[in-house]
């Protein structure tokens, strides 16, 4: 097996993360190394990777931040951004518990962008960690997410389904968020059948 999807991760992992995001985006919109690593210090459920363990480097990582209902609000107003979320602010999953959930970062090493195996584990990592949380009975009002790429829109639009809101105060990139609390839900059920549709597009 050449490729690993991860739920635990060492801080060098961190490093690997941070420059496939700088492939595709501007230095204002990664969160830094160290940023990264106290996020994970604080909360062991936000970072999913995949490692090629031929090299022992990840080259796929997707990165789901919890939110409480006035992050949300701030985050869909403009007045909040993921880099803003540091170890004061970063909330911590407790059980039982409804929470906001900001899909911040999807990326994958461009020297691997045409391996389809590595989004497809990606996407059963996003399945596998929602459902894990879903049963401690910690459940999502809505989701959001910021579109700062072509490819990360047609992600967006495509595979979670968000509806386009508004363009950030710049103009240069899009939000998303579910129109309704019961759309999580809802696009949650159907997300086996999209990983399903992928592999079989991609004979995975």
């Amino acid at each position: 097996m050449k490729y690993r999807l991860e739920y635990k991760h060492k801080d060098k992992d961190f490093e690997d993360v941070y420059y496939i995001e700088k492939e595709y985006l501007n230095d204002e919109s990664i969160a830094s190394i160290e940023q990264t690593i106290k996020w994970e210090e604080l909360n062991h459920d936000i970072h999913i990777f995949v490692r090629n363990l031929d090299i022992d480097k990840i080259v796929g990582e997707i990165t789901l931040l919890p939110l409480s209902e006035k992050q949300f609000t701030d985050f869909m107003n403009n007045n909040l951004e993921d880099t803003d979320i540091n170890e004061n602010t970063l909330i911590n999953y407790e059980d039982n518990n409804n929470y906001y959930l900001l899909f911040s970062t999807i990326a994958i090493d461009k020297n691997y962008r045409s391996d389809r195996t590595i989004l497809s584990l990606l996407l059963k990592g996003l399945y596998e960690k929602i459902k894990h949380l879903q049963s401690r009975n910690i459940f999502f009002l809505n989701m959001c997410a910021e579109g700062q790429t072509s490819d990360g829109q047609k992600f967006i639009e495509s595979f979670l389904n968000l509806k386009f809101k508004r363009c950030t105060n710049t103009g240069e990139y899009k939000l998303y968020q579910f129109d309704y609390v019961n759309e999580f839900d809802n696009w949650f059920n159907k997300f086996p059948n999209y990983i399903n549709n992928y592999n079989k597009k991609f004979n995975l």
